[in-house]
């Protein structure tokens, strides 16, 4: 989904989650041990043993979910049955038609931007309590980067069942025909050490045909996000207090120097070139890019090999630059399963939630959870040779802090900051930056405590 779109499909649900607020409907009750609903108006009581769980997956991705509800439902034996929902289009806004029409699915994904403002909303159930008493799936064996996606106030809302940090790929047919060497795996591999080997890497070259093209170390159009150079100067965007704006902090603003150092130094395509070639990662694929930024579960080995074999090219990983802080951060994609708010306190929905969670940890690369990194090539055998870069960007992986107004802080910083930086290298974005900031702390103020 186009950035754009997707901002507006997030504003639509949130204004459709407003009208949570106003309900006034009969609660539904569960009881803690059995989870018994118990339909206060009627005072019927009955075990519920069915659940539905929504998804957004379609196609190939739904048939490989449905499978694995399948088993999971034919272990239960009969203790409950899980339905499948799947919403492939407009999620959100329909994930936030079912919660104000009283008729949320008792399990959903939520990626991480919108836990804080679902928490926010009463609309999802706090599983501090089970999850820090289970022996099942605890706390600790998550990676803290990615755990903390799923936490809004010091509770937690959700488990995670993926992480998707980004690490640098890179053609090592380029790098050697270039004789540059590859990146380093220390505190050596910064971002001027990346930015000096993109250049290193920009150059003309000829095609099969004796015509010239400009073959770029690097490749930015939107993508990476802005978070990840700003962290690159060792600044944020929001506190981890969730309430103090970081945008006009002097590391912010040294994030975004680094930003726009690498859009005006000629090692990436202009933002209006990009689209004469394809998408960003086309320019990676058709070795015009010669390193790219991407999440470990990015298919560039499986469509490496898909080229005619006098276009194939081996493929290098290597961790994220090191920021100007002393320390290397790596934005993490990454989804959570949230159970309806009305679920809170029932042991048989957590339950559930963990074993779909633990199901989840087999089927997509990677698994969220400490020592398991070896599943990576399991899951995806190609993945065998970035093992050792994977593991690095796992523990390096970080999220924003995210709070409920980040969905309206994102949209301004992506207009009036990144797409204008991307457009002209002559943008005034230091003063942008601190208008932006000083708007932030205005919406903060707005909140209601």
């Amino acid at each position: 989904m186009k950035k754009g779109k997707h901002a507006v499909c997030l504003i639509l649900a949130a204004a459709i989650l407003l009208s949570i607020v106003s309900g006034c409907s009969t609660p539904v009750e569960k009881s803690t041990e059995t989870g018994v609903e118990q339909g206060t108006d009627k005072g019927v009581e009955a075990v519920k043993t069915d659940f539905t769980i929504a998804t957004w997956a379609a196609g190939t991705e739904l048939k490989e979910f449905q499978a694995i509800i399948d088993s999971v439902n034919e272990k239960a034996a009969g203790k409950y049955q899980i339905s499948v929902l799947s919403i492939p289009s407009d999620y959100y806004v329909k994930i936030a038609t079912y919660i104000a029409s009283k008729k949320t699915p008792d399990f959903f994904w939520l990626t991480q931007e919108l836990i804080s403002k679902y928490a926010s909303l009463g609309a999802i159930a706090d599983i501090t309590e089970p999850f820090s008493k289970s022996e099942t799936l605890k706390p600790d064996q998550f990676y803290e980067g990615v755990l903390s996606s799923a936490e809004y106030q010091g509770k937690y809302y959700g488990l995670p069942w993926i992480a998707n940090p980004m690490m640098v790929y890179f053609n090592k047919n380029l790098f050697d025909d270039a004789s540059v060497a590859y990146p380093r795996f220390d505190d050596d591999w910064t971002w001027q050490a990346f930015i000096d080997t993109a250049k290193s890497l920009t150059k003309v070259q000829k095609d099969s045909f004796g015509n010239d093209y400009k073959q770029y170390g690097y490749i930015v159009d939107g993508w990476p996000n802005i978070e990840t150079f700003i962290w690159a100067g060792g600044g944020d965007i929001i506190a981890s207090n969730g309430t103090d704006v970081l945008i006009d902090s002097d590391a912010t603003l040294k994030g975004l120097d680094i930003l726009n150092n690498i859009l005006s130094g000629g090692i990436t395509p202009s933002f209006s070139e990009v689209a004469s070639l394809g998408t960003r990662d086309v320019w990676f694929v058709k070795q015009r890019s010669a390193m790219f930024m991407g999440g470990i579960q990015d298919d560039f080995e499986r469509r490496a090999s898909e080229l005619p074999e006098d276009e194939r090219f081996e493929i290098g990983y290597a961790p994220m630059p090191v920021g100007l802080n002393g320390q290397a951060s790596s934005f993490d994609w990454t989804a959570s399963t949230v159970m309806d708010i009305n679920l809170k306190d029932n042991a048989l929905a957590y339950e559930i939630l963990e074993t779909l969670t633990l199901a989840f940890f087999e089927w997509k690369v990677a698994p969220p959870i400490k020592g398991t990194v070896g599943n990576v090539a399991k899951i995806d055998p190609r993945k065998e040779g970035a093992l050792e870069t994977i593991q690095i960007v796992l523990n390096q992986a970080r999220s924003a802090n995210y709070i409920p107004e980040w969905n309206e802080i994102n949209t301004f910083l992506w207009v009036r900051l990144y797409v204008k930086m991307l457009n002209d290298t002559t943008f005034d974005y230091i003063s942008e930056a601190k208008a932006i900031a000083e708007e932030s702390r205005k919406l903060l103020a707005n909140r209601k405590q």
